[in-house]
């Protein structure tokens, strides 16, 4: 229903309706709208959740393909309430022809080829079929002997697990709610959780990518660890190329606790988010199944000494199969993006590609070497990046855009090395 009332409202005031008294407001296009009931059937499922109390204008053009966002600015007027706008003009101001451009240019590739955006939805469930049943002959494997060599299997299978949870949540990888949902429980089942995932990664990461202070990937490990030269430099930085490579191993791990903190506080990092009973139940039925299934029943059957070492070498060895995938394609030089610029640019100059256009890379990482691509075009499957990779470059390079790519992971991975080497030695570096 539409509300023409003119209110002048200040992001202040949209903040307080994400969920906490029963009320979700959103901001589109500098257009405030009470979005309490579309939030119950909306199409797209509960990811719309993200959007409450916040500006969602980037979202909703990332998330709604050149074809349904007509459809999706239709069905926000009809089934929101629209109370008013902003004070202040906030919205972008700044010209939005490249990513029109190369939206289009996408769009009308994948109809040449007879594709939409969900790729082959076909390949998503064989994986996870193959995934899965892995996974369970190696946990038997590991419960049964205390092998050491299936908790590695068990890890690499939860990386696997890791990958099309991203696709997900992302609402990537199928054209309705429900298979989006179930792999984006992935996270939960595999001991984190998708709803602070969902606030952390798509709310604060996508939105600002290596911004100091609204990415939470910028603080990663602070003040341990230096990860962006706009944070303070201090002695012990000087060892944390190694020391970020030593602690990569319990990246897993930390979800166990730093979930629960995150809940408790309402806050991902800088990014505030609303925690339901329901949010709140699935956390712990989920980390108790963790705990059960990966502790409890080991330690009954090989022991409690055997089960806390499989477990930690389960989540090392997933941790480093993930996280050496992600941490590459942002912790480089020149990856700092400047202010006042279309999202869509921003994305661009604060991303990095390896082996762009390989489907053999593509494959490996979850459609992680192609995170330009990514970043662009969240919602779209990561099997077709390396469609879009040649247009997604060309574009870039028409409009004076970078378009990073590492010839190789390995040559990714080593450009990240060197880069925290000198962020942990130098106060001044490039960008800051």
């Amino acid at each position: 229903m539409l509300d023409t009332t003119a209110d002048k409202l200040t992001l202040e005031e949209v903040a307080r309706h994400d969920g906490r008294d029963g009320s979700y407001w959103t901001v589109v296009d500098n257009h405030v709208y009470d979005i309490t009931e579309f939030v119950r059937d909306h199409p797209g499922g509960s990811i719309i959740r993200i959007a409450a109390g916040r500006d969602a204008s980037v979202l909703f053009e990332q998330y709604h393909g050149p074809k349904s966002l007509g459809r999706a600015r239709v069905a926000l007027r009809e089934r929101a309430h629209l109370i008013g706008r902003l004070a202040a003009q906030a919205g972008e101001t700044v010209d939005p022809t490249f990513f029109r451009v190369v939206r289009q240019r996408v769009a009308r590739h994948l109809h040449t080829r007879g594709l939409n955006r969900r790729g082959y939805p076909w390949r998503t469930i064989v994986e996870l079929a193959i995934v899965m049943l892995v996974f369970v002959a190696a946990w038997v494997w590991r419960v049964a002997e205390g092998s050491y060599l299936a908790a590695i299997v068990c890890g690499v299978m939860l990386g696997r697990l890791g990958f099309l949870m991203h696709s997900g949540n992302h609402a990537a990888s199928f054209g309705n709610r429900v298979g989006n949902r179930v792999l984006g429980l992935l996270m939960d089942f595999a001991g984190g959780s998708s709803r602070v995932w969902t606030v952390d990664h798509q709310v604060s990461h996508h939105l600002h990518p290596n911004v100091h202070g609204r990415d939470n990937d910028c603080a990663i490990g602070s003040p341990l660890l230096r990860f962006h030269p706009k944070l303070r430099r201090r002695t012990w930085h000087r060892y944390q190329h190694i020391v970020t490579f030593v602690g990569m191993s319990i990246g897993l791990i930390k979800w166990l606790v730093s979930d629960i903190v995150d809940h408790a506080t309402g806050h991902a990092g800088v990014t505030r988010f609303h925690v339901t009973p329901g949010d709140w139940a699935r956390l712990l039925a989920f980390k108790l199944n963790w705990m059960c299934i990966h502790i409890v029943i080991p330690g009954l059957v090989v022991g409690w000494g055997t089960a806390l070492g499989t477990a930690f070498v389960m989540m090392a060895a997933g941790a480093y199969y993930v996280e050496s995938i992600f941490i590459v394609n942002h912790i480089q030089p020149g990856l700092v993006p400047p202010h006042k610029e279309h999202w869509a640019m921003t994305q661009v100059r604060a991303t990095s590609n390896w082996s762009s256009g390989s489907r053999l890379a593509n494959a490996m990482s979850g459609g992680l070497n192609h995170q330009i691509e990514h970043h662009l075009f969240p919602a779209m499957s990561p099997h077709l990046y390396p469609e879009i990779s040649p247009i997604v470059r060309n574009t870039c390079l028409e409009f004076g855009l970078p378009y990073a790519n590492h010839r190789s992971f390995f040559h990714a991975w080593w450009s990240t090395f060197s880069y925290l080497r000198q962020l942990g030695r130098h106060s001044g570096v490039e960008n800051e």
